[in-house]
C-alpha cells in the first residue's frame, strides 16, 4: 500500500492547480478545481467517478490532473477495464497491486463493462476494497454506467466521495441532459465540515496569514480564499467579522475583478449574514436590488430562481405565507420544470410542503414530500435528500400525532444514513428530534430520551455548533436539568 507525503498541500500548490485550471477549456474549470481539491486535500482513500466521455478532452483532462499530482508528490497509476478483465474479482486484485504502488488509481472504464451484475459484485466487495487497495481511486466512466451505480446500489452510491462531469464543447460532442444532472443532483463529500471550532480558526489563520504575505497573487486565487475565509467566520457565528470581511474585503475585491456573477454572489453572501441577524429589510433589499438584477442582465435562469427562494425564505420567516407560497409556485418551479431540473424542483416542492404544513394542510404536505419529493431523491440515488425528504415525513407525522411512525422513520430511515455518511452534526440533531418524540410517546421513556441529549449535546459543543444550545435547552426546559459539561476527548 503505498504511503503519502507527509507535506500538506501548500498555497504555492493551490496556485499551480488554479493556474492548470485555466488550462484547460472553460467548461472544465470547476469541476477540475473540485476534483483536485478532493484528491489533494480529501483522505488517503477516496473513490471518486468522473464522466468525460470524449476521449481527447479525458485524456487532456487526465494530463493536466497528473501533473498536478506530480507537484503535490503524489504517484499515479492507471487501470483500463476491457475484456481482458474477466470480472470484478480480477478487477479488485489488479486494484491492490496498483495501490501498492501509488497513492491516485486512474480507471478507466469500456462501455458497458460496468453493468448491473457487477456494480453487485463490486458493492459485495467495497469494504475488502477500501482495505486492499487504500488510494485515491478515479472511475473514468460513461454516464450509463454511473447512473446504474446510482440507482442499481444507493448503499454503493453513499459511498463515493464526489462525482463530475466534463463536457466537451458542443461543437466536439452533443452532451445530454442526463450526464449533466450526474453533475447536479449529486454534492461531493467536502460539503461535509465536521471541523471543530478549533481546526477551524487554525485554517482562518493560515489563510490570513497567506492574503498579507501574498498581496500581489492572481485575484481569482486571493478572492477564492478571501470566500472560504468569509464562509469560515459565518459557520463559526462571527457575523460581526464575517460581515465586515465581505463588505471590506471580499466586495471590493470582485468589483476590482469587474466580475458582476462574483459581487452578485457576494452580495448574497451579505445578505446570509444581514438575515441571520434578523435584518429581514435589509436582506430582502439586497437581494431584490443587488442580486437578482444581475442574474436577470446575465440571463441566468437558474441563479435567479434560486435568488427567488431565498427571497421566498425571507418572506416566509416574516410570516407572510401566500406570498412565500406564490413565489415558489410561480417564480422557480416553472424555471426548474423548464431547465429540467428535477432536483431543485424537489426542494422547492419540498419548501411548498413547509408552507402547506405551517397553514395547517398536513394531508397535503405529506402527499407532497411522499408523491413528489421522495421519488426524484430515489431515482437519483441521493441518500442525504432522502433522508431530508424522510425527516420532512417523520415531522409531518408527528404534528398528526403518529408518533410511533415518525420514530421509526428517524431511527431506521434517516440515522443509519447519516451515521454511513459521517454527518455527526446532522446525526446529533437527528438524535435531538428521536428525544423529544420519545419524551411526546411515553414519560416513561425519559432515560433514553436524556442519553441522546447528552450525546448530542457533547458532539455538538465539541464542534462549537450553535444546536449545542438546543439540547442544552431541551434538557432544562423537558426533563429540568442542565446539559452535563462536554467531554474533552
Amino acid at each position: 500500500m503505498a504511503t503519502d507525503p507527509a507535506t500538506k498541500p501548500s498555497f504555492d500548490l493551490d496556485r499551480f492547480r488554479l493556474e492548470t485550471a485555466r488550462s484547460l477549456p472553460a467548461q472544465c474549470f470547476d469541476d477540475f478545481q473540485r476534483l483536485t481539491r478532493t484528491l489533494l486535500h480529501g483522505p488517503a482513500f477516496q473513490w471518486l467517478l468522473v464522466d468525460a466521455r470524449h476521449e481527447l478532452l479525458r485524456d487532456q483532462i487526465m494530463a493536466a490532473l497528473d501533473t498536478v499530482l506530480v507537484a503535490a508528490g503524489l504517484r499515479a497509476n492507471r487501470v483500463r477495464l476491457d475484456a481482458g478483465i474477466a470480472d470484478v474479482e480480477a478487477f479488485e486484485t489488479l486494484l491492490a497491486e496498483r495501490a501498492a504502488q501509488a497513492e491516485v488509481v486512474h480507471v478507466v472504464g469500456s462501455p458497458g463493462w460496468f453493468d448491473a451484475a457487477r456494480w453487485d459484485a463490486f458493492n459485495v466487495r467495497r469494504e475488502r476494497i477500501a482495505t486492499h487497495a487504500r488510494a485515491r481511486l478515479v472511475f473514468w466512466l460513461d454516464a450509463d454506467a454511473i447512473a446504474l451505480a446510482s440507482q442499481g446500489a444507493p448503499d454503493l452510491w453513499a459511498w463515493r466521495s464526489g462525482v463530475y462531469v466534463f463536457a466537451a464543447p458542443p461543437e466536439a460532442e452533443r452532451v445530454d441532459g442526463a450526464a449533466l444532472a450526474i453533475s447536479a443532483y449529486a454534492p461531493e463529500f467536502p460539503g461535509l465540515d465536521n471541523r471543530n471550532k478549533t481546526e477551524r480558526y487554525r485554517r482562518i489563520g493560515e489563510i490570513r496569514a497567506w492574503l498579507e504575505a501574498h498581496p500581489d497573487a492572481p485575484h481569482d486565487m486571493r478572492a477564492n480564499l478571501a470566500h472560504e475565509l468569509g464562509q469560515l467566520l459565518f459557520a463559526l457565528g462571527d457575523y460581526d467579522a464575517a460581515l465586515a470581511h465581505w463588505q471590506q474585503v471580499v466586495l471590493p475585491m470582485c468589483q476590482g475583478m469587474n466580475a458582476e456573477r462574483e459581487v452578485a454572489l457576494t452580495q448574497s453572501a451579505i445578505a446570509d449574514i444581514v438575515q441571520a441577524r434578523g435584518q429581514l429589510d435589509e436582506a430582502l433589499r439586497i437581494r431584490r436590488e443587488e442580486v437578482l438584477p444581475v442574474y436577470e442582465r446575465l440571463g441566468d435562469a437558474r441563479s435567479q430562481a434560486i435568488t427567488q427562494g431565498r427571497i421566498a425564505d425571507i418572506v416566509q420567516a416574516r410570516g407572510q405565507l401566500d406570498e412565500a407560497l406564490r413565489i415558489r409556485r410561480e417564480e422557480q418551479l416553472p424555471v426548474f420544470e423548464r431547465l429540467g431540473n428535477m432536483r431543485e424542483r424537489a426542494i422547492t416542492q419540498s419548501k411548498i410542503a413547509d408552507i402547506l404544513q405551517a397553514h395547517g394542510q398536513l394531508d397535503e404536505a405529506l402527499r407532497i414530500e411522499r408523491a413528489e419529493v421522495l421519488p426524484v431523491f430515489e431515482r437519483l440515488g441521493d441518500v442525504r435528500s432522502l433522508a431530508v425528504a424522510q425527516t420532512k415525513i417523520a415531522g409531518i407525522l408527528q404534528a398528526r400525532g403518529q408518533l410511533d411512525e415518525a420514530l421509526r422513520i428517524r431511527r431506521e430511515e434517516v440515522l443509519p444514513v447519516l451515521e454511513r455518511l459521517g454527518d455527526v452534526r446532522e446525526r446529533a440533531v437527528c438524535q435531538i428530534k428521536i428525544a423529544q418524540a420519545l419524551q411526546a410517546k411515553n414519560p416513561d421513556l425519559v432515560a433514553e430520551a436524556i442519553t441522546l441529549l447528552q450525546e448530542a449535546g457533547q458532539v455538538l459543543k465539541k464542534l462549537g455548533l450553535p444546536e449545542a444550545k438546543w439540547a442544552e435547552q431541551e434538557l432544562h426546559a423537558i426533563f429540568g436539568m442542565p446539559s452535563p459539561p462536554a467531554s474533552s476527548g
